[in-house]
């Protein structure tokens, strides 16, 4: 592949990731994936009656061969079988010192089986669409979810519905655009942040795309493909003056195609890493203590780790969370409402259909305060007696489907977000928040924060460092009293044994009692 002119590389290269291997999972509730063979991508001589039509989505993998797979993975008793397909291109790109670094590229493709028995579930896949590998995987998937049951599985009667769209849907697909577009983006954000300031020192900036197209069957007879777009980049700035330094980034990421590029969005996202990292520069010590605490608005990410992961149904299948039970009772103050759908045009956590062919409800967990429900995937909802909800999500085909958040957002109040700096005296105002961490049994979390500020006599004054939030998300919840009309939403990526894309939202609030951590203990 030649190398064009607007690229200033220093390597490149190409990957392609076709063929190969096999892998089975086993899980009692929860899944392990494990290697037990190296597939081949021959077919079964005997599957001449069966020939690999191509599908419309492209897939080589005909009827007859998915309904003769799904038989054999429910051929020790699993009541319910599925097999996802899914063909996915990918493009990396780096950038340092204005200089691109890499440019990765890779197709993945493959197919998961998945055998289910109550809370057993067996999972394989296979690194190919032909009958040898798929059936060997699908053996191994009923294998694990063995039962006592008995005879044939039937037949599944192919219901093959139109293309979802209408929520995730692109004028310019990713995986049909040429590269130097891409590095043309990226050149401009870099340029936009060194333009920004004398301050500037440093520049990274990581860009990824992706065209994903899946399907999904199942032995009920569903029988759904789709197509999504996914682009992300990251821009990390560094500035100084003297011995001081700052660092901020910017995260670009929507489901929309090449599209999302269009204008001066590139260069917005340059100017807002640089000026983050410009205003941390004169940063002092967080002091540390019990404090109000205003979140700006799009600091939903604290509320997806310290109280999103406990309303996802199988930590209440398994009792393990600290909402268990509790559905009709107050958890948060007067006011506080959440929501979680994968149904928001454009959003990154968002989906036509989700990882088990099922459309995303607009899900309201808490309803001013009262815990309202749950989110459920299939396995969780058949246990809980819930109604489905759309969040059965997985990382690639070589994984099964767990219940996961999609967009995950506070609702809106009318307070002003001017008005809630006002009416705080004394405490801590957080700009932007960075990574953290929750246990999801006791809902207790530790969240850094990328730029904070100190809140004095109603007014935002000096920048602040080191800051840590500390608390326990179902104590927090009930401690916010205040909250405005400004929702904005965080776009990221959620790990819970597998990564997915996510998006978390929130309106300006404030927290009455928070304990920051800090380096400043006076």
């Amino acid at each position: 592949m030649s190398t064009p002119d607007p690229f200033r590389m220093r390597r490149r290269r190409f990957l392609s990731l076709l063929g190969g291997a096999a892998a089975a999972g086993t899980a009692l509730r929860a899944p392990l994936v494990l290697p037990f063979f190296a597939g081949r991508s021959v077919a079964d001589p005997g599957a001449a009656a069966a020939p690999l039509a191509a599908w419309p989505g492209g897939f080589p993998l005909d009827p007859q061969v998915a309904a003769q797979v799904l038989r054999a993975a429910r051929s020790q008793g699993a009541p319910f079988a599925e097999i996802y397909v899914e063909h996915r291109t990918r493009t990396r790109i780096a950038l340092a010192e204005s200089l691109i670094e890499s440019v990765e590229q890779g197709i993945f493709s493959g197919c998961g089986v998945r055998a289910v028995d109550g809370d057993r579930t067996g999972y394989a896949y296979a690194d190919a669409f032909t009958l040898e590998p798929l059936l060997a995987a699908a053996k191994n998937a009923a294998a694990i979810a063995a039962s006592s049951a008995s005879g044939a599985p039937s037949q599944p009667a192919f219901q093959r519905g139109p293309a979802p769209g209408g929520i995730v849907r692109c004028t310019r697909p990713l995986d049909a655009i040429p590269a130097d577009e891409r590095v043309d983006w990226i050149q401009r954000a870099d340029r936009a942040a060194r333009a920004y300031a004398p301050e500037v020192q440093q520049v990274t900036i990581e860009h990824t795309d992706e065209m994903l197209h899946f399907a999904v069957l199942n032995s009920e007879g569903l029988w759904v493909e789709d197509a999504m777009p996914l682009l992300y980049m990251r821009i990390d700035v560094i500035a100084g003056k003297g011995e001081r330094r700052g660092s901020g980034y910017e995260r670009l990421s929507r489901r929309l195609g090449a599209e999302q590029m269009a204008g001066d969005v590139p260069e917005r996202g340059g100017r807002e890493a640089a000026r983050m990292a410009v205003a941390m520069i004169e940063a002092e010590p967080t002091p540390a203590g019990e404090m109000p605490v205003v979140l700006a608005a799009g600091g939903g990410v604290l509320f997806h780790e310290a109280v999103g992961h406990g309303l996802e149904g199988d930590g209440v299948r398994l009792k393990t969370s600290f909402y268990t039970g509790r559905v009709g009772e107050r958890v948060g103050s007067e006011g506080v409402s959440v929501f979680d759908t994968g149904a928001i045009p454009e959003l990154r956590g968002s989906y036509n259909v989700d990882d088990e062919g099922t459309r995303p409800l607009d899900n309201q967990l808490i309803e001013n305060g009262i815990l309202r429900g749950f989110l459920t995937d299939r396995m969780t909802a058949d246990e809980l007696g819930l109604p489905r909800t759309g969040n059965g999500r997985r990382e690639s085909y070589r994984f099964p489907p767990l219940v996961r958040m999609s967009n995950t957002y506070l609702g809106t109040g009318s307070d002003a977000p001017e008005d809630i700096i006002k009416a705080t005296q004394r405490g801590f105002y957080a700009r932007a928040l960075g990574g953290g961490e929750v246990n999801t049994t006791t809902g207790n979390f530790t969240f850094g924060v990328r730029e904070g500020y100190l809140i004095e006599d109603g007014k935002i004054t000096r920048p602040l460092k080191g800051a840590n939030l500390v608390g326990k998300g179902p104590e927090i919840m009930q401690r916010i009293d205040r909250i405005g009309p400004d929702l904005k939403y965080w776009c990221g990526t959620c790990g819970k044994g597998q990564w997915v894309p996510v998006t978390s939202g929130s309106p300006t609030l404030r927290i009455a009692a928070m304990t920051v951590g800090g380096s400043d203990q006076g």
